[in-house]
């Protein structure tokens, strides 16, 4: 998600994940509620269909980082990881095998272009366009 939970940045402004210069089109959750929405209101048309639901912007995370950075006045950046140093990292968070495998896999498919695509889908299902990174933090701003 584009409102990932715990912020992606440590408390040195640094965030840390073998990705890479992949890009990611992240999607807002309040995004996807809206189409789920739409979708139940209207579940007879929807039936059986399949949505590729994602944010209307490829970023990387040097972008995100330098957006990070702008909007809430508190310099952050990105820094790639090995997949080792990634796992070892997060060792330490105390959360389960396949939650550690789970956080470095996202990483790993934003490295392998697996997250690049940008569809209009959200558009079209609910009449907005996609919430981008600058204005989910737009909140935050200084």
């Amino acid at each position: 998600y584009l409102d990932f939970r715990p912020p992606p940045a440590g408390p040195d402004g640094v965030i840390r994940g073998p990705a890479g210069d992949g890009v990611v089109s992240g999607v807002a959750r309040a995004d996807v509620a809206r189409v789920a929405a739409n979708v139940l209101v209207a579940a007879d048309e929807h039936a059986g269909a399949t949505y590729e639901l994602t944010g209307r912007e490829a970023l990387s995370l040097t972008e995100a980082a330098r957006i990070i950075s702008e909007v809430t006045g508190r310099e952050t950046t990105y820094r790639p990881e090995t997949v080792e140093e990634a796992y070892g990292s997060r060792a330490s968070y105390g959360a389960p095998d396949w939650q550690v495998d789970a956080w470095v896999s996202t990483y790993t498919a934003i490295d392998a272009g697996e997250l690049a695509l940008v569809t209009d889908t959200v558009d079209q299902l609910t009449g907005r366009r996609p919430t981008t990174l600058r204005e989910l933090l737009a909140p935050l701003a200084l």
